[in-house]
């Protein structure tokens, strides 16, 4: 299968791009910087996904090199944690612009060689656990992917007639570089809200993301799964 995998320089895209390709498949990643990814069947692009005619570049390169595509995971994202009253407005639009209107944007694009898959062709969107815990201080962010799993919800009844499917994975707090920067009490209080009193790993999050990016899924669309039993 070609995947497009999107925020593969680290963290949780780049878990993704490697698990990936550890399964023998194409994997085109990007991110604004070059990524730490060396694979014969790795192909980086640097571009700005906030840029709308990089990522239609992106597309052509990509329909020129492959013809087609199976899969899209939109993962690159960004956040700000701030009480709403202290969020200035640019960087609420730009927080927008990453999270929602790239994903929007690269799914468009995408679509259009998804068409051609022979496989089950599929679009996997990233969510969040602050969307249905509404935490505080994370208003901008979760109103975003909040967007982002409602896109999934009406983008899957767009697509359903080509064959497409699209689906969100809602992630709760990743063992990530980012992660360890945010205060031990706060995740710790996170993590006693979940099934599950753990932090979830990349290894946790690859398993999901394959099945919904496989024909073994082939009937699952719409959908946003949570990881870690948050509800």
């Amino acid at each position: 299968m070609v995947i497009v995998v999107t925020g593969t320089r680290s963290g949780i895209g780049r878990g993704i791009a490697e698990h990936l390709l550890r399964r023998g498949h194409q994997v085109l990643g990007c991110s604004r910087k070059p990524a730490p990814i060396d694979d014969p069947n790795y192909r980086h692009y640097q571009l700005d996904l906030t840029e709308s005619a990089s990522v239609r570049t992106l597309f052509r390169s990509i329909r020129r090199d492959f013809g087609h595509l199976d899969g899209l995971v939109n993962n690159a994202g960004t956040a700000t944690m701030n009480h709403f009253m202290m969020t200035p407005e640019d960087v609420a639009r730009r927080v927008f612009d990453l999270n929602f209107f790239s994903v929007l944007n690269c799914s468009r694009e995408a679509t259009k060689l998804l068409q051609k898959s022979t496989d089950s062709p599929a679009i996997l969107n990233v969510s969040t656990i602050a969307v249905p815990w509404a935490l505080e201080g994370q208003l901008v962010y979760s109103a975003s992917k909040s967007a982002v799993e409602q896109m999934t919800r009406v983008m899957s009844k767009e697509l359903g007639p080509f064959g497409i499917r699209v689906n969100t994975i809602g992630l709760p707090p990743v063992r990530t570089v980012l992660t360890r920067t945010v205060p031990k009490d706060k995740i710790d209080r996170l993590v006693e809200r979940q099934a599950f009193k753990r932090l979830c790993e990349i290894e946790d999050i690859t398993g999901p993301v394959e099945f919904l990016l496989s024909p073994q899924s082939g009937f699952v669309t719409g959908e946003t799964l949570f990881l870690g039993g948050v509800h």
